[in-house]
Formats: C-alpha cells, sequence, structure tokens
C-alpha cells in the first residue's frame, strides 16, 4: 500500500464514538450529554461543603454570562459521596448555579478530576483540550492567570489551547470507602 493509499484510509476512517459525559439533574434520572452538540463543553466539579469551590461561584458565574450565546455548553456537577442530593440541592438554590450531580463520581473518575474545584474542557470530538484549575489564586484580587478563560476563548475561535493543564487547588473529591 502506498502512502497515499494508506493516508486516504486512515483520513476516511470514521472516528470512534465518544462515550457522553452523563450525569444526573437535581429532579430526575441521569442524563447523557453529548460533547458534539457544542463547539466546547466545560465540565467543572464544585462541592457543597468546600469553600474553595465557594470562593469561585462568582467568577464561574461571571464566566457562563461572558460565554452566553457562543457554543459553549457548561456542566457543574458535584462528584463527592458525602453530600446528599438534598443538600447540593439547596446549594443550586442558595448559589443560583445549575448544578447537577455525579453519581457515583463516575465522570470524575473517568476525567481524573480529584478535586474541588477543577475544571475540564473538552471539544466537539469529546477530547479533553484542557484540565485543571479555573485561575491561579483562591483571592480573585491576585489572579494572574486564567487558563480556564483562555482554554475557551481558544476552542470557540478554532485555535490552539495555550496551557493545556494547571494543577487543581482546592477540596478532594470525596470516593466512597471501597475496602469495605
Amino acid at each position: 500500500m502506498t502512502r497515499r493509499q494508506y493516508l486516504s484510509v486512515v483520513i476516511a476512517a470514521p472516528l470512534a464514538a465518544v462515550p457522553p459525559v452523563r450525569l444526573s439533574r437535581l429532579d430526575g434520572p441521569a442524563q447523557d450529554f453529548d460533547p458534539a452538540a457544542f463547539k466546547v463543553t466545560v465540565l467543572v466539579f464544585l462541592s457543597t461543603i468546600c469553600p474553595i469551590s465557594d470562593a469561585y461561584q462568582d467568577r464561574l458565574r461571571a464566566l457562563m454570562e461572558a460565554t452566553q450565546g457562543q457554543p459553549v455548553r457548561w456542566l457543574l456537577a458535584v462528584a463527592n459521596d458525602n453530600e446528599s442530593p438534598a443538600e447540593i440541592a439547596a446549594y443550586a438554590s442558595d448559589t443560583k448555579l445549575p448544578i447537577l450531580i455525579d453519581r457515583y463520581g463516575m465522570m470524575a473518575d473517568r476525567f481524573g478530576a480529584v478535586m474541588t474545584p477543577e475544571a475540564i474542557v473538552l471539544d466537539a470530538r469529546g477530547a479533553v483540550r484542557y484540565k485543571g484549575a479555573i485561575d491561579d489564586a483562591r483571592n480573585p484580587a491576585r489572579v494572574r492567570n486564567r487558563p480556564l478563560r483562555g482554554a475557551i476563548e481558544a476552542l470557540v475561535a478554532g485555535r490552539e489551547v495555550p496551557v493545556k493543564s494547571l494543577r487543581a487547588f482546592g477540596c478532594a473529591i470525596k470516593r466512597k470507602d471501597s475496602s469495605k
């Protein structure tokens, strides 16, 4: 097979289907969110009891507002096993954020999220293009780098994401003790 024949087969081959992001609404069963439906999907893991997550409410809301009308889907999820659906519902009501539940931490496991808050940015093919912190400081006055914003803006504009990751900081995502 010549190089040209090989490339025509590889390029024409369909991409493997990427599994959807599966999260639960507070008032219902699990729902699939297909990354292909938007140019950018932003999945942010939060906590109802983490003070660092709380410190990011206004910044997340501002980022969500800044991307309104753009092909960006926001999925804010709680994956902690030690937070009840009632606590999550109260948190969503208090913060006015569209919170979802990552039952059993399946999406956190799938994307390797370990902290709250932690952001995962997916492109329309479902590929992770950014993973990590929202920005580089808990105190908004000390923020110097905004890699989540940069990743979103780059993907919407069709450019390469400038920063692929920045170590997330906050509270650990609590998992069920599998040794019991």
